[in-house]
């Protein structure tokens, strides 16, 4: 007779939980700070900066499910994770799922842009930052503030279903998603013999 037996496993360190919230609160700040306070935007930008910086060496030297490669999606998987989505049918996956990768690349990449963007300028609108002595066209300035204005449009939207997602896998793997980026443990299932 086969039984489900739940089995707590680690598998968030403590520096990517770290990572993890405290890339939340600085994107949080810098939304907020929007119209309230520009040197605390500037501030928590520099944050968003360090932390990508800090997590893109992680993803290389971190622990397992970290590192870049334990979450590299193939298109099969993809195709099969939306499938089983679409039948509400149960993964159990260890670390991210197949979507959950591309989310977390599509979330890097906006980032990066944003940072990008924003340092930008910061460097063509008051003279400071990494980027400082950079000149450019007028229509090439708009450009970079659209950009960096459509990036944050996009953040919100990945985010959004970013939770959306955490929702739906913990409900249909019976596990919190969220307690496991604070504990860094995940309670799987595991098929036992009695």
């Amino acid at each position: 007779m086969d039984s489900l037996n739940e089995k707590d496993i680690e598998v968030w360190g403590l520096s990517l939980r770290l990572f993890h919230w405290l890339l939340a609160i600085a994107f949080f700040v810098s939304w907020w700070a929007v119209g309230h306070d520009i040197r605390l935007h500037i501030l928590a930008g520099a944050c968003i900066a360090g932390l990508l910086l800090y997590r893109l060496i992680w993803g290389f030297l971190g622990e397992k499910h970290a590192k870049f490669f334990s979450f590299t999606p193939s298109f099969i998987n993809i195709k099969q994770h939306f499938l089983d989505l679409i039948k509400l049918k149960t993964r159990h996956d260890i670390g991210h799922t197949p979507i959950g990768s591309i989310m977390i690349y599509a979330l890097f990449m906006s980032l990066f842009i944003l940072v990008i963007s924003g340092f930008s300028l910061i460097a063509l609108q008051m003279n400071i930052g990494p980027l400082y002595g950079l000149q450019t066209t007028y229509s090439t300035e708009v450009f970079i503030q659209s950009t960096h204005h459509w990036c944050f449009e996009a953040l919100q939207v990945l985010v959004f279903i970013h939770l959306l997602g955490v929702a739906v896998e913990s409900i249909l793997q019976r596990t919190n998603l969220i307690k496991s980026m604070f504990t860094g443990k995940k309670t799987i299932k595991e098929n036992i013999n009695i």
